[in-house]
C-alpha cells in the first residue's frame, strides 16, 4: 500500500475502505443515516486520482444541493490541492446546464438562454392558457405541477400519454405545447428542462454523447435515493448498463422526496439495472446515540419494501426518548418551549443545537408564537433564499435581459421598476401588439409609436425604457467579469438610488442587499478566475481527441453567475447562528441537532391525513389510480426515520389529546410510529407500564400517567390532566356564564355547540386574548 492510500484509508471503517477501494465496473453503497457518506464519496474520488492516476477531469461527481456540492468540494481540495479544480463537482441540474451551454444550439437555444424560476413558470403558463382560451378551466398552478412531473418522467409534450376522455390530460397536453413554444421563442428553459433537453439531446445525438462518454470515465452520484426517471435516464446514457463506472451512493430508508418525482425504485432496483453490481453496506452511525438509533430502526423495519439493514453505534447508549403528552396544540407547543429552555439553562444543550421539527408548515405559528412568550431566539428555516428577495430578483432580471433581451417574463417583471410611469393598461397594449404579431416584447418595443391606442407620453417612456435595456445589453457583450456587468446595471437602471431616496429602514435594507448582490459578483468573479488558472496548468496532461476543457470555458462571466443564483434551491438555506431551528421534516434532511423535537405525532398529522386516507381506500374501487397508498404511507414512515435519526443525544416525540390544524379541531389517536417504538426506548419497563424514567433535564415537570397497549400504541391516562374543579361540560342555555381557561384566562361564554365535556363552545376572553372556541372539558367555572 503506496502512502497516499494509506493515508486515505487509515481513519476509515472497513466498509467504508470497501467502497473507496472498489476496481471499476458499478457500485451500490447503501449509506445509513450519519454512516459517512460524503467521506466515502471524497475519499474514493481521491484515491481514483492520488492512487490510480485517473486524470480529475475524467470524474463527475453530482448531487441535489449546492450545499451538498460545496462541501464535497472544499473536502476534495483538502485532499487534492489544485487537481480538484479540474473535477466536475456539482448538483444535477448545474451539471446539465453547463453541458447545454455546449451544446445549446443542438436543442434550438442560443448560449445565452436564461433559467425561469418558479414565478417566470407560472407567468408564461398563464399566458399560455389565455392564449388557449382555457383560463377558467384548471389553475395555472395545477397545470405547472403537471408539466413538472411530465418533465420529471422525461417525457415532451407529444410524449405524454392521455387517456381516452381525460379531458384534464388533454387541457394540459395543449397548454404544455404552448408552453414549451413560448419559452423557446424566449430563449428560455425552465428547470425540468435542463434535464430533459440534455437527455433527449443525448438520445438523438450518439455522436455528442460519446463525446461525453469519452470525458466521463467515472461517474459518481450522491443521494441517489432521491433521483427521478429523467435524472436515472441521463445517468444510464452517461454511464450505461452494466458494466460503467457508475458509483451510487444513498439510502432507501431517507427517500423523502415522491412529491418532487423522486422515485425510489431506482435505487431497489439498481442492482437488476446493473446486474453485477457490487454492494456495499454503511450501517456504523457516527452522529447519534445508540437508543436514537434504535428506535428509528424500530419505525423503518416495517416498511414492506426495503434493502436489509440497522444502524449501530459504538456510542453510549444515551438518554432514553422523551414522550410529551399535553391537551391541545397550544399547551403542546408551551411544553416544547419549556423543556427547551430547560437544556439550556442546564448547560446541557445550547439553542443553536436544537431544532423542532412538523410535518406540515401550519403546526409552525403556534410554536413561534409559544417560543416568542417564552423569550427562546428562533429561526424559520423556510429555504428562502437570498436570492429570492424582491429587490435581488429585480436585479436578476435586468441581468438577464441584458444577454438575452427576448426574454417576456423578465421584462415584463421590471419594465416598471423603479418606477417610471409605465402602467398595466400600456403592458397589456404592449403585450397584446407583440402576441398579434409573433415578436418579443423587446421587439415590440423597437417601434412603440406603431402599438394601437398609445398616447405620447406611453411611447416617450416606453422609448426610453427600450434605450436603457439595449444600451445594457450593449455592455454585457464587452464586459469582461460579472461583477462590472452588475456594477453598470445598477448604476443605469438607479435600483439603489430609488431605494435610498425612499428613506425607511426597510428600503435602506433592500439598497444593502443589491450592494451584497455586488459582492456576490465579485466572489464569482475570484473564484471563477483561480479555477482557470489552474485548468491552464493542468491542461497539457489531455489527450487532444478528448474534450477536457471546463464545462463552463465557453461560457461568458455574467451568463455563468446568472445560471449559478438561478440554480440556487430551498435546501441551501442556511440555519441561523445562536437560535433553535424550526423547519419542517423535508427540510431537514442532511442536518444534525444535539436534541430535536418532534410535535404532532398523531395519525391524520403524522403520518399525513393524505397517507391515512390513502390506505384507507387502497381497497376502495372508486380510490384515485395515480396514488400507491402503501408507497404513501411507506414515505411518511422514511420520513419519521428521517426526523429520529437528526438527533444526536436527545428526542423529544410530543402529541395532543385535540388540535386544532387548519381551522378544524381533531381528535387524533396517536401516531402508528409511536406504537412501532419499543416502550423501553422511553424509559417504560415491562412490568410497569404506566411509570416512565424521567431524564434528568425534565425533572422540573410533573410527571404523568401513561398507559402503553401493544394493539393500539400509547395512550393517554386523561386523569392527569383533569382537575378537581373541571366543568363536566355544558347543557342547557349556558351564554353568559362565567369560565376560567388554563391558557387564556378568565372569559364569559358567548355560544355553545352540542352538550356534554366535548361540547364546542365560544368563548370572549379578557386580557386582549378575545374569541375563542374551545372544549368544554378544558374549561373551569369563573
Amino acid at each position: 500500500m503506496n502512502p497516499h492510500e494509506s493515508a486515505l484509508l487509515e481513519d476509515l471503517n472497513p466498509p467504508q475502505r470497501e467502497a473507496v477501494l472498489h476496481g471499476d465496473g458499478p457500485l451500490l453503497v447503501l449509506s445509513g443515516a450519519g454512516s459517512g457518506k460524503t467521506r466515502v464519496i471524497t475519499r474514493r474520488v481521491a484515491n481514483l486520482v492520488k492512487v490510480r492516476r485517473v486524470f480529475p477531469w475524467r470524474i463527475l461527481a453530482v448531487t441535489f444541493t449546492n450545499k451538498a456540492a460545496r462541501e464535497m468540494r472544499e473536502r476534495l481540495v483538502q485532499l487534492l490541492g489544485a487537481q480538484a479544480n479540474d473535477l466536475v463537482v456539482s448538483t444535477f441540474h448545474s451539471s446539465a446546464a453547463m453541458i447545454l451551454r455546449r451544446e445549446a444550439e443542438h436543442v434550438g437555444l442560443t448560449r445565452s438562454f436564461v433559467i425561469y424560476d418558479d414565478g417566470d413558470q407560472l407567468n408564461v403558463v398563464k399566458r399560455a392558457m389565455r392564449e388557449a382560451g382555457i383560463e377558467q378551466s384548471m389553475q395555472p398552478r395545477e397545470i405547472l405541477h403537471r408539466i413538472d412531473q411530465e418533465k420529471n418522467a422525461a417525457r415532451l409534450p407529444e410524449h405524454m400519454v392521455v387517456e381516452p376522455g381525460d379531458e384534464r390530460g388533454m387541457l394540459v397536453r395543449r397548454v404544455y405545447a404552448a408552453y414549451q413554444e413560448r419559452l423557446r421563442a424566449a430563449n428560455a428553459v425552465d428547470f425540468g428542462d435542463l434535464l430533459l433537453l440534455l437527455v433527449t439531446l443525448f438520445r438523438t445525438r450518439p455522436d455528442v454523447l460519446e463525446n461525453y462518454r469519452r470525458r466521463f470515465h467515472h461517474v459518481l452520484v450522491d443521494e441517489f435515493q432521491d433521483t427521478n426517471p429523467v435524472q436515472y435516464e441521463l445517468l444510464k446514457l452517461l454511464a450505461p448498463p452494466p458494466s460503467a463506472n457508475l458509483v451510487v451512493v444513498g439510502d432507501d430508508d431517507q427517500s423523502i422526496y415522491r412529491w418532487r418525482g423522486a422515485d425510489v425504485d431506482n435505487i431497489l432496483n439498481f442492482p437488476q439495472q446493473y446486474p453485477g453490481a457490487r454492494v456495499v453496506k454503511l450501517e456504523q452511525n457516527y452522529r447519534s446515540d445508540q437508543n436514537i438509533l434504535d428506535a428509528a430502526n424500530d419505525v423503518i423495519r416495517r416498511n414492506p419494501r426495503r434493502m436489509d439493514k440497522k444502524l449501530w453505534s459504538d456510542r453510549p447508549r444515551g438518554a432514553d426518548l422523551t414522550l410529551l403528552l399535553n391537551r391541545d396544540e397550544r399547551a403542546e407547543a408551551q411544553e416544547v418551549a419549556r423543556q427547551i429552555l430547560a437544556l439550556q439553562r442546564e448547560g446541557l444543550i445550547r439553542f443553536s443545537s436544537m431544532a423542532v421539527f412538523y410535518r406540515v408548515n401550519a403546526q409552525s405559528r403556534v410554536l413561534e408564537e409559544a417560543l416568542r412568550l417564552a423569550r427562546v431566539p428562533y429561526t424559520l428555516v423556510s429555504g428562502r433564499s437570498f436570492y429570492d428577495r424582491a429587490e435581488v430578483r429585480d436585479a436578476a432580471a435586468y441581468l438577464r435581459l441584458m444577454v438575452n433581451p427576448r426574454s417576456d417574463a423578465d421584462l415584463l417583471r421590471i419594465i416598471n421598476t423603479p418606477a417610471r410611469g409605465i402602467g398595466d393598461t400600456t403592458v397589456e397594449r404592449v403585450t397584446d401588439h407583440a402576441n398579434s404579431r409573433g415578436v418579443s416584447l423587446y421587439e415590440a418595443l423597437s417601434q412603440p409609436e406603431s402599438i394601437p391606442d398609445l398616447n405620447t407620453t406611453a411611447v416617450k417612456r416606453l422609448k426610453g425604457f427600450r434605450n436603457l435595456v439595449a444600451s445594457l445589453a450593449t455592455f454585457a457583450l464587452d464586459a469582461k467579469d460579472a461583477a462590472s456587468a452588475v456594477e453598470q446595471m445598477l448604476l443605469e437602471t438607479k435600483l439603489v438610488d430609488s431605494l435610498q431616496a425612499e428613506g425607511s429602514d426597510e428600503s435602506q435594507t433592500r439598497a444593502e442587499n443589491l450592494r451584497e448582490f455586488l459582492g456576490a459578483a465579485q466572489e464569482f468573479d475570484l473564484n471563477r478566475a483561480a479555477a482557470a488558472v489552474a485548468a491552464a496548468k493542468n491542461a497539457a496532461e489531455v489527450p487532444p481527441e478528448v474534450d477536457a476543457a471546463p464545462l463552463t470555458a465557453d461560457v461568458p462571466p455574467l451568463q455563468a453567475f446568472l445560471e449559478q443564483i438561478s440554480l440556487v434551491g430551498e435546501a441551501d438555506a442556511e440555519v441561523g447562528e445562536g437560535r433553535v431551528a424550526l423547519m419542517t421534516l423535508h427540510a431537514a434532511k442532511g442536518l444534525e441537532f444535539d436534541a430535536v423535537f418532534l410535535p404532532g405525532m398523531e395519525e391524520g398529522v403524522f403520518p399525513h391525513a393524505r397517507a391515512v386516507k390513502a390506505e384507507a381506500m387502497q381497497h376502495d374501487d372508486e380510490a384515485p389510480r395515480d396514488t400507491d397508498p402503501t408507497e404513501e404511507m411507506a414515505e411518511e414512515r422514511r420520513l419519521c426515520y428521517v426526523g429520529f435519526t437528526r438527533a444526536r443525544k436527545r428526542l423529544f416525540v410530543s402529541l395532543a389529546q385535540c388540535r386544532s390544524l387548519f381551522g378544524e379541531l381533531r381528535y387524533n389517536p396517536p401516531s402508528r410510529f409511536l406504537q412501532d417504538v419499543e416502550p423501553k426506548r422511553f424509559g417504560i419497563s415491562e412490568q410497569d407500564l404506566t411509570t416512565r424514567a424521567r431524564p434528568p433535564s425534565t425533572a422540573a415537570v410533573a410527571p404523568r400517567k401513561r398507559t402503553w397497549d401493544e394493539d393500539d400504541g400509547p395512550r393517554i391516562d386523561r386523569s392527569y390532566s383533569q382537575a378537581s374543579d373541571d366543568m363536566d361540560g355544558v347543557g342547557g342555555d349556558v351564554r353568559g356564564m362565567r369560565v376560567r381557561h388554563e391558557q387564556f384566562g378568565l372569559g364569559r361564554i358567548i355560544a355553545a355547540d352540542g352538550s356534554g365535556p366535548n361540547a364546542k363552545v365560544t368563548v370572549e376572553f379578557g386580557g386582549g386574548v378575545g374569541l375563542k372556541r374551545v372544549i368544554a372539558r378544558f374549561l373551569m367555572p369563573g
